[in-house]
């Protein structure tokens, strides 16, 4: 045997070795340390909030096993979770529940009056929506668990709630007082969520609750921001009038036939529109950087409803088009399609209608009923849209859309008559904090969408829906400027 080569194999045979026993010693290391850390690591979450895992793990049969009674004689107490958030444990009574609650340490601006005027300060506070807080609500009767909530999001009303269901558990998964998903079965027991993570909640009902429809997509509403900005600096030079629009060489016609039409005096330096006219102004911002022109007024008009001509709603249209905002929002959307894929797509075959039912149930004040939702050629109650839009700008963030408004009136003779008159253009987007937010124009205005929906209040439920046709937003944006010295032909 030749000792040189032996040699050589046991000196390769002990390198192995030693390696082997580093390894394992690294490898034992590594594992020794994930269990010291795992605690630190284990309540993260996607969404990035505090969570109090640990803490309800620490507290479970103190404040969530003991009576009322007991409840009554302990102090709200703080404590602070691995990464040094501080969360309120306290104890708050209703009518008929009394709910133990969990909530994260947040900074709120309060106004302190003084001698010397007012000055903002800011304060403490553990609010028991913010996100991040967790609640137990439980039965006054005989002490019994009724749910379990938590909060996850920048707007209060979207939350994610746990009910029990003999040994099991139910999950609603809700988005201002509408259900995105309710009474979705677990093979859980209802208590495990006393002290489960978010990120365990997650985990747990990924593919049981469409966590999708309320998981804002950061970064993706630059576009929608500038057509906004855009937007609002032109406010000033806008100015009503019926009937009215641009046709595509920018001059001013009336809707009706197309003609051109006699701009006041003292309209001379404005953009005359109505509540069509200023939808097609938007759009056309849109079109002109990659046609060089504004839109045709003919191909707006085209009908998209076939009506029975001796139904009520075709009797009217015989007089007038009772669809023309309908028709007009649609054939914006798709016009505005077409210059982009650079090919004719009429409305038909556009699929710019939206037409989705994210909900299951809609919570109101006589209990939970089913939820509202799109009705062809009709479109959502105006009531709902706030809900519905959260939906819209979470799962398409680049999109904003023309609203078509019916309203339910009388004609001369006191026939009821439904008729689509006004345009609308809503921008849903989320801020930099995370928070749901939708811009409306409406009119030559801008409203927020809560006052654009409360115009609407006055009206008997159920009169006034909105028929959303989806167009993308675009930072190429332009739209056409106030004349600098009009002229009328």
């Amino acid at each position: 045997m030749n000792v040189r080569v032996e040699r050589k194999k046991t000196f390769a045979k002990n390198l192995r070795a030693k390696a082997a026993r580093a390894l394992f010693k690294k490898g034992a290391l590594f594992a020794a340390l994930s269990l010291f850390c795992a605690p630190l690591f284990a309540d993260w979450n996607s969404l990035s909030i505090p969570d109090s895992a640990e803490i309800r793990r620490q507290i479970s049969r103190e404040w969530f096993e003991s009576s009322l009674d007991v409840l009554r004689g302990l102090n709200s107490e703080i404590r602070t979770n691995q990464i040094g958030v501080q969360f309120q444990v306290r104890l708050e009574e209703q009518q008929e529940v009394f709910l133990t609650i969990v909530a994260p340490k947040s900074q709120m601006k309060v106004d302190v009056y003084e001698a010397a005027g007012v000055r903002t300060a800011t304060e403490d506070s553990y609010n028991m929506e913010s996100p991040g807080a967790w609640i137990l609500v439980r039965s006054k009767k005989d002490g019994s668990p009724l749910l379990s909530r938590y909060y996850f999001a920048k707007d209060p009303g979207v939350y994610v709630q746990f009910r029990p269901n003999k040994e099991a558990s139910l999950a609603d998964l809700v988005i201002f007082e509408n259900y995105a998903a309710r009474g979705v079965p677990l093979g859980v027991p209802f208590e495990k969520f006393y002290t489960a993570s978010f990120a365990e909640i997650q985990g747990l009902t990924k593919g049981n609750l469409p966590w999708k429809n309320v998981e804002p997509r950061a970064g993706h509403y630059d576009d929608t921001l500038v057509m906004i900005q855009t937007i609002r600096d032109s406010l000033g030079n806008i100015a009503y009038v019926d009937d009215a629009a641009y046709n595509e060489e920018g001059k001013p016609v009336a809707i009706h036939n197309g003609q051109a039409r006699f701009v006041p005096e003292n309209f001379r330096r404005s953009l005359t529109l109505s509540s069509a006219g200023f939808v097609k102004w938007i759009c056309d911002g849109l079109v002109e950087p990659l046609a060089g022109s504004y839109l045709k007024l003919g191909p707006l008009v085209k009908e998209t409803v076939e009506t029975n001509p001796t139904g009520s709603q075709g009797v009217l249209a015989s007089r007038w088009n009772a669809n023309f905002s309908l028709d007009w929002t649609r054939n914006l959307a798709a016009a505005v399609l077409s210059v982009r894929s650079k090919k004719t797509i009429m409305y038909p075959d556009s699929g710019v209608d939206v037409s989705i039912e994210p909900f299951a149930a809609r919570w109101t004040a006589n209990g939970v009923q089913s939820a509202a939702g799109y009705i062809k050629n009709t479109g959502y109650k105006i009531q709902y849209l706030k809900p519905l839009l959260y939906v819209l700008a979470t799962l398409n963030p680049q999109y904003f859309y023309l609203a078509a408004i019916r309203q339910t009136g009388k004609d001369a003779k006191g026939n009821e008559i439904k008729v689509f008159n006004d345009a609308a253009a809503i921008f849903p987007y989320f801020d930099s904090e995370g928070r749901f937010k939708a811009t409306v124009f409406y009119d030559g205005a801008e409203y927020t969408l809560q006052q654009f929906c409360d115009s609407f209040a006055g009206m008997k439920a159920g009169d006034s829906f909105a028929h959303l046709t989806r167009v993308k937003a675009s930072a190429k944006f332009y739209p056409q400027e106030p004349p600098k010295d009009l002229k009328n032909d």
